[in-house]
């Protein structure tokens, strides 16, 4: 709890800034349930329409601020607020704009050693473009001289754009 001006006890207010479909996550219940159990915080979720349509100058002021990723969120949004209201961070935004390049992800898991899957890149320019890496039979293609069978799991790099 925080002290006023006034030498009263005021609850520290967290501010929740992810889409709607993410607060209402188990996990993200179990978090925001946590939090409420100490007493001394008051939670407030800034919902999609503030996120998505108002100024951030218009957003809930809050002491700190719970900021995460997902399809379709405002990133340079949420860091505009943060620069504008200058609330405790609870995890970094900047960071957070690596979550849009399947690669970079892949490349920092290897980098601190986990485990990744076995996985391969295929960059196009423009569609069913004819690259010369690239190879595609009925039950297989191959990148790069690996074989992957079919079926397998085929992800765009970019998942801001294609992801719904």
């Amino acid at each position: 709890m925080e002290v006023d001006g006034g030498g009263v006890c005021k609850k520290i207010t967290i501010g929740v800034c992810v889409m709607e479909k993410k607060v209402l996550s188990a996990p993200m219940g179990q978090i925001l349930d946590r939090l409420k159990a100490f007493g001394e915080f008051e939670i407030v979720h800034f919902g999609d329409q503030v996120i998505l349509e108002d100024p951030v100058e218009s957003w809930p002021i809050c002491d700190c601020l719970i900021a995460f990723f997902s399809t379709g969120y405002p990133l340079e949004k949420a860091e505009a607020y943060a620069a504008l209201r200058k609330p405790f961070l609870v995890n970094e935004l900047e960071p957070q704009h690596l979550l849009h390049d399947r690669r970079k992800v892949y490349e920092l898991l290897k980098m601190f050693g986990v485990p990744v899957p076995r996985y391969a890149h295929v960059n196009r320019e423009v569609a069913h473009q004819d690259l010369d890496y690239f190879v595609e039979e009925e039950d297989y293609i191959e990148v790069h001289g690996n074989r992957f069978w079919k079926p397998f799991v085929e992800k765009p790099v970019d998942v801001v754009f294609f992801e719904a």
